[in-house]
């Protein structure tokens, strides 16, 4: 399963510059989370382009790879990576797919087999309203972007008994950028407790495009081997 969360465990980045503004410029966390929550009630779904970079404590190592991400209000996404090879993921509300084009392979689980899947992908849609009940949060830090866009980099640290806190996650913290207007996230960086951190960065967002249905259900095709991992099927819509 090491493939598989190699997949999974991602954090986002953008570059930005350092702001020189006053502090009573600067928004509060509550005023950010605020703007967070109201721009995702607007948002009925997105699509961006991505670049995950995985960086490993203990080897000289970074896997870089890109791709498309797709999100559908308020719990239905794709990771969908195209290079340096192709691979899903696909969540449909309490279903997971990861597909291995390739391999001809997809491993098919629930979202609660994936110890806390739906934390790393804080900040969109429905998860808003869940990040205070799984972290303690902070402003990280504050700057503002080459469009002069003021940018929030929100530290947040798992709950004690949190799914955020799942030992087998192993999360230390989560580096969330949003910036203002969209108020969703531009970056993420996901800092694991062994040190490993992945980053994913978006750009060219494009919001409320009506994505349809099916985009986000996934029908293997011909030769494809399914391994399920759980006794459910179907998706729960």
């Amino acid at each position: 399963m090491r493939k598989v969360f190699r997949v999974v465990l991602i954090s986002f980045t953008i570059p930005v510059a350092v702001a020189n503004l006053t502090a009573s410029s600067w928004l509060t966390v509550d005023q950010v989370l605020q703007h967070m929550n109201e721009a995702n009630q607007r948002l009925k779904d997105l699509q961006a382009d991505f670049v995950q970079t995985k960086e490993m404590m203990f080897f000289d190592d970074r896997i870089v790879s890109r791709g498309k991400f797709y999100f559908r209000n308020p719990d239905k996404l794709v990771l969908d990576t195209h290079s340096p090879e192709h691979q899903q993921l696909i969540i449909n509300h309490n279903h997971v797919w990861l597909h291995y084009p390739d391999l001809k392979q997809v491993h098919e689980l629930s979202l609660t087999q994936t110890k806390g899947l739906s934390a790393l992908f804080v900040g969109f849609g429905g998860s808003v309203n869940d990040v205070r009940e799984q972290f303690t949060v902070k402003i990280e830090d504050t700057a503002v972007d080459k469009n002069g866009k003021n940018c929030y980099t929100l530290s947040l640290v798992p709950l004690e008994g949190t799914p955020a806190a799942s030992s087998a996650l192993g999360l230390d913290r989560v580096l969330l950028t949003v910036s203002e207007g969209k108020w969703y996230p531009v970056r993420t960086q996901i800092v694991q407790k062994n040190g490993d951190r992945t980053i994913l960065e978006y750009s060219n967002h494009i919001d409320n495009l009506k994505l349809s249905e099916s985009r986000f259900t996934f029908n293997p095709p011909a030769g494809t081997q399914v391994i399920n991992h759980t006794s459910e099927s179907g998706v729960a819509r």
